[in-house]
């Protein structure tokens, strides 16, 4: 799925991923550091299933995959998806900052966009799965307006690392 044009705030830029950006995004992603609380595995882990699946984010008909760069040089930062269910109402989202960003509000920024894109598009509820561990992703949402839902779990792709997590909801009819 592709949005219809990027998604621009006063540092960033967000938009469609492209296969050129999969070198960048599977080093922060398979980072130890940068993907701690991600469900992907670190690089050792990853296998012809899930090598597969990243060759194919760029035509996925099931989600939005996005690249987050920066708007002074083009520099990729990040990256978010979105998926929405199957009546385009409620849209489970995730995202990820390179530590070499971290603390510098680029993560409130992402999702101010990508709430405003959501709602945009008639978006009820978003969700985001969130390891209770994860301490500035939980602010981050908190902080956003996001609420817990329910405590859930997760595990990394073919790895024996499971995390303790939140589902955290917030309403598209809310204010930010």
């Amino acid at each position: 799925m592709l949005i219809e044009k990027p998604l621009v705030s006063s540092r960033i830029t967000v938009r469609n991923y492209q296969k050129s950006d999969l070198p960048y995004l599977t080093a922060m992603w398979f980072d130890k550091e940068n993907g701690k609380y991600m469900s992907d595995p670190t690089v050792e882990y990853v296998d012809s299933d899930f090598q597969k699946a990243l060759d194919s984010l760029e035509d996925s008909p099931n989600g939005y995959y996005l690249t987050v760069v920066l708007n002074s040089s083009d520099e990729i930062i990040g990256s978010a998806c979105i998926f929405p269910d199957e009546k385009k109402e409620i849209f489970d989202i995730g995202y990820c900052v390179h530590k070499g960003y971290w603390g510098k509000r680029f993560g409130s920024e992402l999702l101010a966009l990508i709430v405003t894109l959501i709602r945009n598009n008639g978006g009820i509820e978003i969700t985001a799965e969130v390891a209770q561990d994860n301490i500035a992703s939980n602010r981050l949402l908190a902080n956003n307006g996001f609420k817990i839902k329910k405590k859930s779990q997760f595990k990394k792709y073919k790895m024996n690392i499971c995390f303790n997590s939140y589902i955290y909801t917030f309403s598209c009819a809310n204010q930010t």
